[in-house]
């Protein structure tokens, strides 16, 4: 019978001798497993210590995240923009757009624009399809009398029935059925060109006057009047604009200059010294792709198909060769031969006269984005330059509420008392309560866990040591500018005079921005390499919110210092989704529990062995006892008779 809370899973036939054999054993190894609860019990405090840890880890690391990583450009903290935010506004932003940096100053500014910067351009000088060339026997024609095609004008399909004893009547026909068919426009223009080379034997379709694309159908194979498309020499969806869908080597002879490849189906050309290869098999829509996105090259390409010209145009706007194409065929057949040089853009800025190779520029901490060309007369525009003061007290105001927070958990932490009472509960004790019990009980013992922790104790102590020390080259500190800590026992939480801080905005800008995200020039930056004396010299001469994000990184940082070592959080406690999550000190106590439970688990189970092989002994001596007392019963049974 299987037995709750025993140590070996072996099945066993019991009680024969009238003995509760299993009950027995269960009371002598209830006191014998008092140890292993005890053990199971620390290694759950164990456990529970560090998913407190963890979840301090996470929330600095989130905080961090927030204020201090540049990826999160709304919040970021660590920039001088971030205190001293400047804002500029045109009087016409239809002529001019104008954004500020913190370098900008107070102020108006005059500009008026003379001439946009453009960029190296060319263009197709003619359109780049052949139009829909097909061939006409003459000597066949009476065959095609009557024969009829489909073709569709700008999305609209029409029947045309062909006709005409020579090459000259069958154009003038075709032509004149076209116009019946579709029309001509409201000042009596055909919307198509036929044209008939008498010499090839080649007619030509084509549109004019405002109509675009003209594409024939006709089923392939076709027999009887519908076999019309195949017996000129035409294709089904032939048409006067080329596809960009289409592989090259089926279109290649539809442009008016057809594209080159070696034998083995491979062309290439350059742009702007960089190489581009193309193969028969890639659509026009590939290699437009492959030249957008070729980065070296630096320009864009587009087809238009309104006007069945391409467009070449360098990303980079100004004078000097942004735009050089090699000799090549594929060029060729887009007809790239009229180049237009870019220009600089020409302002008056503040009376002075500038020069630009771009349409944006900053002078002064101010950029302008130029967008069109004032008049002679024109006076120009006012660029206005305010300092935001009021968005920048609400982000440090939401900072120190964050802060606080931040300082808060972890002040609880350390300071929760711990009740030795309620201890992690048995499985024995977990089958007695109810699941609400369970939880509110774990939730009493998981408290006080961190109770006068050292780590987060430092972790407090370097916050609030980091917002009162002396930063080197700043004569200001933060209670100048409106924030300090009213009490000792507030464990570092701050808080905020705003008028105090919009007036020290408004007067004293940049030493404010010093105070709270000024770096030293020698150590700008934070490292996990850097030398004692190199974090001695950025800790003096950095701002105090540099600082801060500094400690946050001793603390969660997974990158690894000089010594080897990561974050102090993550030495101690590890977190998902790093090496540490079991490389780390509270992890190896762990597993020392799990090799201690272990060990005393193959020890209770030998014991609990044990005990049943004694009481089967027992057992069986009683059973001889009794088949004895039953015989000897027996014997005085058959004397007395």
């Amino acid at each position: 019978m299987n037995r709750i809370n025993s140590f070996t899973s072996q099945m066993r036939m019991t009680g024969f001798s009238g003995l509760d054999t299993e009950s027995i054993v269960a009371d002598l190894m209830r006191a014998e497993r008092i140890p292993l609860d005890t053990l199971r019990q620390k290694r759950t405090l164990v456990e529970w210590k560090q998913e407190a840890y963890r979840n301090i880890t996470n929330l600095l690391m989130g905080f961090r995240s927030k204020y201090f990583d540049i990826v999160n450009r709304t919040s970021y903290m660590l920039s001088a923009g971030s205190v001293k935010v400047m804002s500029a506004v045109s009087s016409n932003s239809n002529y001019v757009s104008a954004s500020a940096n913190s370098n900008a100053v107070a102020g108006e500014n005059r500009i008026k624009v003379l001439r946009l910067a453009t960029a190296d351009t060319a263009v197709s000088s003619a359109g780049i399809s052949k139009g829909i060339t097909g061939t006409i026997d003459e000597s066949k024609l009476a065959d095609l009398e009557g024969k009829k095609i489909f073709v569709e004008l700008d999305g609209v399909s029409r029947q045309i029935t062909l006709g005409g004893s020579t090459g000259e009547e069958f154009v003038d026909q075709l032509k004149a059925s076209l116009d019946t068919a579709f029309g001509k426009t409201s000042d009596g223009l055909s919307k198509f060109t036929v044209t008939y080379n008498s010499t090839t034997k080649e007619f030509t379709i084509n549109t004019a006057n405002g109509a675009t694309k003209v594409t024939v159908y006709g089923p392939q194979g076709a027999t009887g009047e519908l076999a019309g498309l195949g017996d000129l020499g035409l294709t089904e969806g032939q048409s006067n604009r080329i596809s960009l869908n289409r592989p090259l080597m089926t279109i290649q002879n539809l442009f008016a200059t057809p594209i080159e490849f070696d034998e083995e189906g491979n062309a290439e050309f350059t742009i702007n010294g960089e190489t581009i290869a193309i193969k028969m098999t890639d659509t026009l829509e590939q290699v437009f792709s492959k030249i957008n996105n070729n980065e070296k090259a630096n320009v864009t390409i587009r087809y238009d198909e309104l006007t069945d010209k391409i467009t070449l145009t360098s990303k980079v706007t100004g004078g000097g060769d942004n735009l050089v194409l090699s000799d090549s065929s594929f060029f060729r057949a887009l007809n790239l031969d009229q180049i237009t040089d870019g220009q600089d853009a020409i302002v008056e800025l503040n009376g002075e006269t500038l020069i630009r190779s771009s349409n944006t520029f900053t002078v002064n901490g101010v950029t302008y984005t130029l967008k069109k060309v004032h008049g002679e007369t024109d006076e120009g525009e006012t660029v206005t330059v305010t300092q935001d003061v009021d968005s920048v007290v609400a982000k440090i105001k939401e900072f120190i509420e964050e802060y606080n927070k931040l300082i808060d958990t972890i002040r609880t932490k350390v300071t929760e008392p711990y009740d030795r009472s309620y201890l992690p509960l048995t499985d024995a004790q977990k089958d007695a309560m109810k699941e609400k019990d369970i939880e509110k009980w774990e939730e009493k013992a998981k408290t006080g866990l961190l109770r006068n922790d050292s780590l987060l104790q430092k972790i407090l102590l370097d916050m609030r040591r980091a917002m009162y020390e002396k930063i080197e080259g700043v004569n200001i500190t933060l209670k100048d500018i409106g924030i300090e800590s009213k009490s000792y026992q507030d464990y570092g939480k701050l808080y905020l005079d705003e008028d105090k801080l919009r007036n020290m905005l408004l007067t004293r800008p940049d030493e404010v921005a010093r105070l709270l995200n000024g770096v030293s020039e020698d150590n700008p930056s934070y490292s996990r390499t850097a030398t004692a004396e190199q974090r001695a010299d950025r800790y003096s001469r950095s701002g105090v919110l540099q600082r801060l994000s500094d400690i946050i990184q001793d603390n969660v940082s997974t990158v690894r210092d000089s010594n080897g070592n990561k974050g102090f959080l993550l030495e101690k406690a590890g977190i998902e989704g790093d090496i540490t999550n079991t490389r780390n000190i509270l992890s190896k106590e762990l597993d020392d529990y799990d090799d201690r439970i272990r060990e005393l688990i193959d020890k209770l189970t030998r014991k609990e062995e044990a005990y049943y092989r004694q009481f089967t002994q027992m057992e069986k001596m009683l059973a001889q006892m009794n088949q004895q007392s039953a015989w000897l019963s027996a014997q005085f049974g058959m004397m007395g008779q």
